[in-house]
């Protein structure tokens, strides 16, 4: 893997530090040493999501590409069988043209080159917007002739539940082994104001592995006066747009006359051409390989057609256009043919692309083009970098006459907007998206469960030594009467008493139990039933079920105990005291009280942000911090510390914010800025902090 140059244009800036693991950067204390670090400082994000599983990247905001996430990292929630700690998968990943041309062929717009999602552009993420944690970004930048220095809260970054992942069971009609997972994800996103229009750029990164590249929609459709010609927003021709209102009155002057007549518009319509520029870094791999994968039919079989792939090593760059080079069931993966998984396929990711392209404009037509990375070639169409000027993918592939070992893929993700009714306003925003999907990057699902870690390919091939499934017990086995099941066991000598088996996650396998019956814990007989005698009177006797398949681990489960009289007790006499004994109380028993216990209080998880005026301030200099804490998205009630070089401050919420202006400290160097809540009846307790660097 080449070593790239993270300049950082754009740093993350003022980055709370959260103890819900959003951000990574920690006190070095408490910094985790299983992995290296990634190579951009303050900017690093790392989550680790419910299941265990963990993402870890660079994020920043370049002025003209906007959103940029790079060093992308997976670790997996079943740990070190798969492999230890992070794995790369992708080194960067940006959008790198917007392309709009309108339907009435009188403009067409490229949004990133012409304007791009950062400077002014990029918008402010507030708690309307962002529900997890809104990062600072620092910028500088020249708007109407004079210099712009700002810091916004422009990358969102949060956890969102995904639904249902998995859903497994194993009897047709229910009531055996079910196997379901609610699975999460990390969204990292920004929003950009491009005019009339506003662009959020949302990549999720799943519990599994998959990462989902969008790019949003919202704000207003085009605007303008209802026109009695075909080139405006709002002509007159009804095959170039769509009818957003009843008829409108048009005023024109000819020769002096003027003259207004009534006409039906039509809004617009128009394609968003986005291109995203994926540079592939699998395992950090040096050599990678991009293969195409074709279906076609030889045939009939017994019941089916039958369908065969073919999969070609791309060898050189290349550009593939449907239905020319390729159709509607082709797809691309990148491997790294170096690194292997636990099964010995090499590890890769597949690009999945379900998008419509624009053939009537070269740059546009091909679904996906690949070319081997080079650092000028940094937009899709009319490139700004000087090494190679007003260059796109074409030229980037005409160009590239090495062997392809170093992919970058440049994904076309084509939408065509005709407008209707609902976009007016704000328009509700629509979604263009790809997705990138582990192929072969485990050998197993990685969330996989233990009774499930067993199964990998055919029943011949089911691993029974290096990952064997075990029997999971979901319910006890049970004591009861033979002769009545439903009834109360009541001992006698001579009750036969029966068994069940409990209920047990077979894992796929064909499960046998066996059944050892215990008094007061030493094994006295086997087999679901079992008589008492007198020898079971003033004893404890439970019943313990092994549940097992041929070749795989056996598991165990004990019923609850069924007591006859007074069992032996197993605790040991207490050494007598010689210390005189306590002379009896005389203060009157509490009468028992009547009401009903009340209903524990289950508390909230507050979320604290903490946000300061400067980040770097000169030694004795005032400066502010303003603290939020909400729960469950409405504003925390209660009282909050703040502490800087030692100085402890309280101050009381006030509809959830509280404000504090202090003196920074004479000494030049980093300070952690802290802040404790200390949570109400309703809202845990919570805390968090932010870097303060004091310079001369």
């Amino acid at each position: 893997m080449r070593m790239k140059t993270l300049t950082r244009i754009v740093a993350a800036g003022a980055t709370a530090f959260l103890t819900a693991g959003l951000v990574s950067a920690l006190p070095p204390s408490a910094a985790a040493a299983e992995d290296s670090p990634l190579a951009c400082a303050d900017s690093a994000i790392t989550k680790e999501l419910e299941n265990g599983s963990a993402w870890r990247m660079c994020a920043r905001i370049h002025p003209i590409k906007g959103l940029i996430l790079e060093q992308i990292e997976f670790k997996p929630a079943t740990g070190e069988y798969e492999y230890a700690g992070y794995k790369r998968v992708l080194d960067q990943l940006n959008i790198a043209q917007l392309n709009v041309p309108y339907d009435t062929g009188h403009v067409q717009y490229n949004d990133i080159t012409s304007y791009g999602f950062g400077k002014q552009y990029l918008m402010t993420q507030g708690p309307e917007v962002c529900s997890g944690e809104a990062l600072d970004v620092d910028q500088s930048f020249t708007y109407s002739g004079r210099l712009v220095e700002r810091t916004v809260p422009g990358i969102c970054v949060q956890e969102d539940p995904m639904g249902l992942v998995t859903h497994a069971q194993e009897t047709q009609i229910g009531g055996g082994t079910l196997y379901a997972d609610q699975g999460t994800a990390l969204a990292v996103s920004s929003i950009s104001k491009i005019s009339w229009y506003e662009y959020q750029q949302r990549v999720t990164f799943d519990d599994h592995g998959q990462i989902d590249v969008g790019l949003g929609a919202t704000g207003d459709i085009a605007p303008g006066w209802a026109s009695d010609s075909g080139n405006a927003f709002f002509g007159n021709n009804p095959k170039t747009g769509w009818p957003l209102s009843g008829k409108s009155s048009v005023t024109t002057t000819t020769g002096g006359e003027t003259t207004t007549k009534e006409i039906q518009s039509y809004a617009g319509s128009h394609w968003h051409n986005a291109m995203f520029k994926v540079d592939f870094g699998i395992d950090k791999g040096e050599k990678q390989t991009v293969e195409q994968w074709d279906f076609a039919s030889p045939g009939a079989g017994t019941r089916a057609p039958i369908v065969e792939g073919t999969g070609t090593v791309k060898s050189s760059a290349f550009t593939s256009i449907e239905n020319d080079d390729h159709d509607e069931l082709s797809w691309w993966r990148v491997l790294n043919p170096n690194s292997k998984n636990k099964d010995g396929h090499a590890r890769s990711y597949e690009i999945v692309n379900n998008n419509t392209s624009n053939a009537l404009i070269p740059d546009w037509a091909p679904s996906v083009t690949f070319t081997n990375y080079r650092s000028c070639e940094e937009y899709a169409s009319d490139n700004l970098n000087a090494g190679c000027p007003g260059k796109g993918i074409l030229d980037y592939v005409a160009g590239d006459t090495h062997e392809l070992t170093d992919p970058v893929a440049w994904v076309n993700v084509g939408f065509h907007h005709t407008d209707k009714d609902e976009d007016q306003s704000p328009m509700p925003i629509h979604w263009q998206k790809f997705q990138l999907v582990p192929r072969d990057f485990f050998a197993q699902k990685p969330t996989i469960t233990d009774s499930r870690k067993c199964i990998n390919g055919p029943f011949s091939s089911v691993n029974a030594v290096t990952k064997p499934c075990t029997p999971e017990n979901t319910v006890k086995p049970k004591i009861s009467d033979k002769a009545d099941g439903a009834a109360a066991v009541v001992p006698a000598v001579g009750k036969v008493l029966t068994s069940s088996t409990g209920t047990w996650r077979s894992a796929a396998q064909r499960l046998t139990y066996a059944h050892t019956w215990f008094r007061n814990g030493e094994a006295v007989s086997t087999g679901q039933d079992y008589t008492l005698t007198e020898a079971d009177m003033n004893a404890s006797i439970t019943v313990k079920v092994s549940a097992s398949a041929t070749g795989f681990p056996t598991n165990v489960a004990e019923s609850d105990a069924l007591v006859w009289g007074t069992p032996p007790t197993t605790e040991p006499t207490p050494e007598p005291t010689t210390e005189p004994t306590t002379a009896p109380t005389t203060a009157p028993t509490t009468r028992p009280t009547t009401a009903p216990t009340p209903r524990p209080v289950v508390k909230s998880t507050p979320k604290l942000s903490v946000r300061l005026a400067a980040t770097t301030v000169k030694p004795g200099r005032t400066n502010k911090v303003a603290v939020t804490v909400t729960a469950g998205g409405k504003p925390a009630t209660g009282r909050v510390s703040i502490t800087v070089d030692g100085k402890v401050r309280t101050l009381t919420l006030v509809k959830g914010k509280a404000n504090l202006t202090f003196t920074a400290p004479k000494k030049p160097k980093g300070y952690a800025v802290r802040v404790s809540y200390s949570g109400s009846s309703t809202v845990k307790a919570g805390s968090t902090w932010v870097r303060l660097t004091v310079k001369k």
